[in-house]
């Protein structure tokens, strides 16, 4: 009867540890990234009207668009919107949002799936995201915080590209945490470990800088095959941040 008690709690433990997996569909189950385009509904950012608005709150997280751009320089850039894009498809959303088949820059595999931000020119830092983005949507750079419904016992992001100061691991579980991506040559790799997540803010992107309007950022997130999702209790998530370069002709002379 002990024994079956302490194997009883353990796979209790194991139940709560999975939750957070627990309303992603199996055909889902590998990525934190929803398998189809349109917007992600943020905390604080409504979705565009007739745009298909994407629920995160089953996959066990939720993301807040955060201000950036409070250095008072013009151009001033408010809050950004998240969309959810495939590389190998053209969209045109309206209000000034359309994405190309074959997008500028670094890009991910042609059948996967990635958060893409969208910046937004505002009075303030904090202005809501309305009106025409900056270069038609395909500026991908904005500042988030990712919530998670359970601790993350290691999180690995990688960023791709990095050619600029400016990408940036803010905070972890609310506290300062500023860790700044090295900027390196074309083509570079930059990969981070956290462990023990409960949030997380990251700035994705820059804006100016060597490229005349910046560099942009796409993200992908996955977690392990629900078989092998726990691991003495831990929950593993991996998630890939690609700096996607801008193309040439938006660079500086």
């Amino acid at each position: 009867m002990k024994k079956f008690t302490i194997l009883a709690s353990t796979l209790a433990a194991s139940t709560l540890s999975l939750s957070l997996v627990s309303g992603i569909s199996e055909a889902q189950a590998t990525s934190l990234v929803p398998t189809t385009e349109g917007e992600i509904h943020l905390t604080n950012v409504g979705c565009l009207s007739g745009v298909n608005c994407i629920e995160t709150n089953p996959l066990g997280y939720t993301v807040t668009s955060l201000p950036y751009d409070t250095d008072g320089i013009n151009p001033q850039y408010g809050l950004s919107r998240l969309f959810v894009d495939q590389r190998s498809t053209a969209n045109n959303y309206g209000f000034g949002i359309t994405f190309l088949g074959q997008d500028e820059g670094t890009n991910p595999s042609l059948d996967e799936y990635f958060f893409r931000p969208i910046a937004y020119l505002a009075d303030t830092s904090d202005a809501q995201p309305v009106g025409v983005p900056a270069e038609n949507g395909r500026l991908e750079v904005g500042q988030y915080k990712f919530d998670f419904a359970n601790i993350i016992g290691e999180l690995e992001l990688t960023f791709f590209d990095t050619e600029q100061n400016g990408t940036t691991i803010l905070k972890k579980n609310g506290v300062n945490f500023l860790l700044p991506i090295t900027p390196g040559s074309d083509g570079n790799i930059r990969k981070i470990k956290l462990t023990d997540v409960q949030s997380f803010e990251v700035q994705l992107g820059s804006i100016g800088g060597a490229f005349n309007h910046g560099d942009g950022v796409d993200l992908q997130a996955s977690v392990p095959e629900p078989g092998t999702t726990v691991s003495l209790g831990a929950l593993v998530l991996t998630a890939l941040f690609g700096l996607q370069k801008r193309k040439k002709s938006s660079q500086a002379v």
